[in-house]
Parts: structure tokens; C-alpha cells; sequence
């Protein structure tokens, strides 16, 4: 070969490998770079899984970096690009052929896992509400699960699901710290957060929202899960936590102070309660007790109410056993109670400074604080004139109301004794039958009542019920009276209205008619207010 043949070939396999390398090879690169990031794109398993991989071909060779979640993931993309990648090569790209150009898989890929999930339980008291992020479906409904169980096992409720964020989380490698640490319910309210996997860590809600946003990065709550759920859960927690501190407080001052007294004597047909309790409603649950067991005796009331007495507890059930031993003229009795004790016998027939109650007192109450009704009192048994009872209050009336439509029957109103109000519920029922509901709630007992006489006869007169289709009825009586039937109109249901009609009793405060009537009114006015069936068409 001459050497002008010999430049020919050096030449001409220079230039083939120029367009090797400048040409085929990168256009090679590419399209095999192609193929493998459409066949990984197509892997179920991989699904937004692969925003870190990093995929290069050197020639033939597959380089992989980057980082992925597990290594599963690692092994999955390997073998992906190993076995599954087409492209067209130099040699068959012109026969339409696409064969597996990879020669080799070099995977440099590191395995790091994203952090695991985050947990908020949010507490009110023993109710609870679980917030939180979980990498997978079964992940988060495994967690709630087993924190309801744990949580109502020390006898609290728990409610919520933790969120799927399986973008940003992975599964925790273990949950067994976080579960066999689940906190206990208290009364109050509380917070506590945890990764997955790690203790709980209990928050304070007195600090700022700062501070709870530090607490909350750190076991990885994201921008987004920190303004959308986890700052208005505690927010709520705070303004409980803050309320159930003022009813604390309050609790406590209402329990320090002294506890309510009362002293219950009596001489001959008279009795007198005196001393001093916190509630209205105290007063006159002793009152109607009293009024009920002593009958026909007079009662003298001369019970204070104080806003610096204990609003709570209850006096010893007054009975009979209270009254003198001795029947006839001249009996006497003389009891203390304390609330949340019994009453006990006092001897009227010493001094009051010498009296054996001083020595019984409970923390909070002071001798200055009964001497007077003590003296008062014993001094009135005595027999002396420096103490007179003040005359009793005076009896209120008793009246009933009846709102019949429909298929309710609504009593209403005040008796004086248990025995009527049962006896005109029951004539009630037979009168009406099991075809109208009878409702009593605001049918009530009260002892001052003025007691009732010749009852058979209202019971016997109830007025008979209305067509389904009438406005209905609306009746009042006076326990021994004939009931009179009131006409039922859209004027008598509107607020007033029964006092506008002139047609209640003299003898009745219109005022608490109206109160104890006050839902049998409304209901009567939506049944007038309502919209009549309309005809079905033939």
C-alpha cells in the first residue's frame, strides 16, 4: 500500500470516528437517557418517588446518583434501566428494530428515607381529637386506632384520623415508643406532640404561638399543617384551657367561703326557719320541704340569701322527726343544719353563749356568724318578747294550663301538692288516650301553693280534644274549678298575646301564667303557623 492509500484510510477512520463521537454517540446518549426516564416514569412502585434521582449515560453505561426513599426504590430503578429500556442503536435504527443498548448499571444511588409523620393530640378534657400527617393509608388509620385504644382505656374518648402525606413522609421504622407512651386524660385541657416513632412531648398552652411553632418544626410540622391545622387546634385548646382556669378559680372561692346554716324551731303550731344560705334555689328547696312535711303548720321564713355563703351542698332531708317530741300545746323543738349535714338538736333552754353548737362548727363559719339567730330564736322558745317571727309569705296562687292540638296534650302550671298534680296528669292520659302525647315538664310543685279543694271536679271537666284540623285549644283552671277555653288565634300565640286577651283570671298573676305557659304557646303557634297539607290529586 502506497502512503498516499495509507493517508486515504487514516483520514477516512478519523472522520468516521469524529461523526462517531461528535454525531452518533451524543444523539445515542440522548435517546437512551430518553427511554430510561419514560420506562422509570412508567413504574407504578416509583410514582413521585424520583425527584432526586439523577440518570446519565456514558456511551452504553447507565450512571445513577442521587437519592431515593428505600431500597426497594434503589432496586426497582435498577433493574428498570437494566432490563426494560428500547432505543434504536447505529446499527438497526435503520430496520425499525429497538433492541436494550445497556451494557451496564452503574448505581451510586444512597438510600435516605424522608422523615416520619407528626402527631397532635388535642385534649379539651377526657374528649380528645387526634391531628397529625402519616406517610400511608394504613399507617395513619393503625396510629388512630391504637391511640383511641390507649386513650379510652384510661377512660378518656379520642376521635380523628392523622392526614396522608405520603409526598413528605415516610413510615416510621418503628411506632412501638410512641404508642406504649400514649398520655392519660385529665379534666383539663391539653396538647401533646410527637413524631412518629418518638415520646410525646406535652405542650404549654400558655406559651406564645412562637414558642409553639419552634415546638412544632422540630418534630416536623410543615408551614402549611402549622397554619391549616395545627395553630387552630390549639388556639381552641387555649381559650378551653383559659375558661376551665376561671371556673377553677372561681370553684375554689366559691368553696372557701362558710358554708349556708339554718335553724329550724318550732313551738306549738308555729315554726320559724332563720339563718343564712348562697342560693335562692337552697332556700327554696328548704322551703318547699318544709312546707310539704309540716302542714298545716304555719311557717315563718326568715331564710337570707348571701352572695358570701357557699352556693352548694345540700341541707338534711326535713321531716317530721324535727318536730317536738311532745304532742299537744307547749311542744318545742330546736335544730341546726350546716349544708352537706345533717341537722342536729340544739338545747333551747340555755343561754345561747353557752349553747353546745359553738363547739361543732366547720372551717369557714364563725360564732359571730349565728349568735343573733340563735339568740333570736331561743329567746322566741322561750317565751320572751324581745323576738317576734316575721309574718309568713304570702301563698301564691295555683293554676293549671292546657294546650290540646293535634297529638300533644301540654300541662302547665303550679299545684301545691305532688298528690293533685299526678291525679290530673292520669285523667289527663284516660281522657285522651294513647292517640295524644301528654307532656308535663313545666306542670310543677311548689309548696307555698295554695292548696287545692274539690280537684275531681277540673279533672273530670278537661276539655275534649279538637279535630286535627282546628287551630286547636288552649284552656285555664283553677284546681277545683271548671276549666275555661281560652279560642285559639294568631293574636293569643304572639308574645303577649295571652295578656292581651283580657281573658286569664283576676284572681292570676298574667305574668307567671305566661312564663310557665311560655312553651306551650310556642308550640300552639307553630302548629297555626304551619302549612296545611296540601290535597293529593286524583
Amino acid at each position: 500500500m502506497t502512503r498516499a492509500r495509507w493517508i486515504i484510510s487514516a483520514v477516512t477512520l478519523f472522520a468516521l470516528w469524529l461523526i462517531g463521537a461528535l454525531i452518533v454517540l451524543p444523539h445515542l446518549q440522548r435517546d437512551l437517557e430518553t427511554a430510561a426516564q419514560s420506562v422509570l416514569a412508567r413504574q407504578p412502585a416509583l410514582e413521585k418517588r424520583l425527584d432526586r434521582l439523577h440518570l446519565v449515560f456514558n456511551g452504553q453505561q447507565a450512571h445513577l446518583t442521587g437519592r431515593v426513599r428505600t431500597p426497594e426504590d434503589r432496586h426497582v430503578i435498577e433493574a428498570a434501566v437494566r432490563d426494560l429500556v428500547r432505543a434504536p442503536t447505529p446499527l438497526t435504527g435503520g430496520l425499525g428494530l429497538r433492541l436494550n443498548p445497556v451494557s451496564r448499571v452503574i448505581n451510586d444511588i444512597e438510600v435516605s428515607p424522608y422523615p416520619p409523620g407528626w402527631l397532635l393530640l388535642a385534649a379539651t378534657g377526657p374528649g380528645a381529637r387526634l391531628l397529625g400527617a402519616a406517610a400511608t393509608d394504613y399507617e395513619a388509620r393503625d396510629l388512630a386506632r391504637s391511640v383511641q385504644q390507649s386513650w379510652s382505656a384510661q377512660g378518656g374518648s379520642s376521635a380523628g384520623t392523622p392526614e396522608v402525606d405520603g409526598k413528605n413522609h415516610d413510615e416510621a421504622a418503628s411506632v412501638s415508643t410512641t404508642l406504649r407512651a400514649v398520655p392519660i386524660p385529665k379534666d383539663t385541657a391539653q396538647a401533646f406532640l410527637a413524631r412518629i416513632g418518638q415520646p410525646w412531648k406535652e405542650l404549654s398552652l400558655n406559651q406564645t404561638d412562637a414558642e409553639l411553632h419552634t415546638e412544632a418544626r422540630s418534630v416536623g410540622v410543615s408551614e402549611e399543617d402549622w397554619k391549616s391545622m395545627v395553630l387552630p387546634a390549639l388556639h381552641r385548646l387555649r381559650e378551653t384551657f383559659q375558661q376551665q382556669h376561671l371556673a377553677r378559680t372561681e370553684q375554689e372561692r366559691l368553696a372557701a367561703l362558710p358554708p349556708g346554716h339554718l335553724f329550724l324551731a318550732v313551738r306549738d303550731q308555729e315554726i320559724v326557719l332563720r339563718g343564712e344560705v348562697g342560693t335562692t334555689a337552697i332556700k327554696n328547696v328548704v322551703l318547699n320541704e318544709a312546707f310539704a312535711a309540716f302542714a298545716p303548720r304555719l311557717i315563718h321564713d326568715e331564710i337570707r340569701v348571701s352572695a358570701q355563703r357557699r352556693p352548694m351542698g345540700d341541707f338534711g332531708p326535713i321531716t317530721t322527726a324535727l318536730l317536738p317530741e311532745t304532742k299537744g300545746p307547749g311542744g318545742r323543738s330546736f335544730f341546726l343544719g350546716l349544708s352537706d349535714d345533717a341537722w342536729v338538736p340544739v338545747d333551747w333552754q340555755t343561754a345561747p353563749k353557752e349553747q353546745s353548737w359553738k363547739t361543732k362548727l366547720r372551717s369557714g363559719l364563725q360564732t359571730a356568724m349565728l349568735l343573733d339567730d340563735s339568740t333570736a330564736l331561743t329567746g322566741w322558745l322561750q317565751g320572751e318578747g324581745t323576738y317576734s317571727p316575721s309574718r309568713p309569705s304570702e301563698t301564691v296562687p295555683a293554676f293549671i294550663t292546657l294546650a290540646l292540638f293535634d297529638s300533644k296534650a301540654i300541662l302547665s302550671g303550679q299545684v301545691a301538692e305532688e298528690s293533685v298534680r299526678a291525679q290530673l296528669v292520669a285523667a289527663a292520659r284516660r281522657t285522651y288516650g294513647p292517640r295524644i302525647l301528654v307532656i308535663s315538664d313545666d306542670f310543677h310543685v311548689r309548696g307555698d301553693c295554695r292548696p287545692a279543694a274539690r280537684v275531681p271536679h277540673t279533672f273530670q271537666s278537661l276539655p275534649p280534644p279538637p279535630a286535627a284540623s282546628d287551630a286547636g285549644v288552649f284552656a285555664i283552671a283553677v284546681p277545683g274549678d271548671t276549666w275555661k277555653v281560652i279560642p285559639v288565634t294568631h293574636e293569643l300565640v304572639e308574645a303577649g298575646g295571652l295578656a292581651k286577651s283580657g281573658q286569664i283570671p283576676n284572681s292570676l298573676p298574667v305574668g307567671l301564667v305566661e312564663d310557665l305557659s311560655a312553651e306551650a304557646m310556642e308550640q300552639l303557634r307553630l302548629h297555626l303557623t304551619a302549612p296545611s297539607p296540601s290535597p293529593i290529586s286524583r
